[in-house]
């Protein structure tokens, strides 16, 4: 697993990375420069925890895999940071940068009962560790059409800055239960499997 700080330039990056033709109308496309930045970041990161570089594709889901297929994949981004986790076997990562957002939406995304893990004193982080780990079970088994309060369902969450702890999907009679870590770096959060 590798997480990356982007504090170079666009052109820095640019220069970091050769785009190949194929990859250049996905890039071009881009209407953004951070969205350009993250793009080049990830392949960046990848080539160096593999020491080589491999090609990431994608399913029409947008769910990511190595051409090559020397490994699973899942890529995260958020505010100044991407993440990359890679294994033999499917696995997920999902982080966040904190912020007071996602208390508007937590109805959404928690069930009655996980509301009891957020902590008072940090609601945003208790959220978004929830919403955390619901992302990466949603990106592990890649479902359509998921409620994330009522498909995924996390089993008990007790504060702090690192831990692990149960994550249950159960849709359309799928049912699997999956262990998850969470870290707490600052104002980022970090949950894998």
């Amino acid at each position: 697993m590798g997480i990356w700080q982007m504090t170079e330039s666009l052109p820095e990056l640019e220069s970091m990375y050769s785009i190949a033709s194929d990859e250049k109308e996905v890039y071009f496309g881009f209407r953004n420069d951070r969205r350009r930045k993250e793009w080049l970041t990830v392949r960046i990161l990848l080539r160096e925890l593999l020491g080589k570089d491999v090609e990431i594709c994608y399913r029409d889901t947008g769910k990511p895999y190595l051409k090559d297929s020397s490994f699973c994949i899942s890529i995260t981004h958020t505010i100044g940071y991407v993440g990359i986790r890679l294994a033999s076997h499917p696995v997920a990562l999902d982080m966040e940068y904190k912020s007071k957002r996602v208390l508007n939406i937590v109805d959404r995304f928690v069930s009655p009962r996980e509301k009891d893990f957020i902590n008072t004193d940090d609601p945003v982080t208790g959220a978004l560790i929830l919403w955390s780990a619901k992302e990466t079970l949603f990106k592990l088994f890649d479902f359509q059409d998921v409620q994330f309060d009522k498909h995924l369902i996390i089993s008990r969450l007790n504060p702090g800055t690192s831990g692990h702890f149960r994550g249950t999907v159960n849709k359309d009679g799928f049912k699997a239960d999956v262990k998850l870590c969470f870290e707490v770096y600052g104002d980022l959060i970090l949950v894998y499997c």
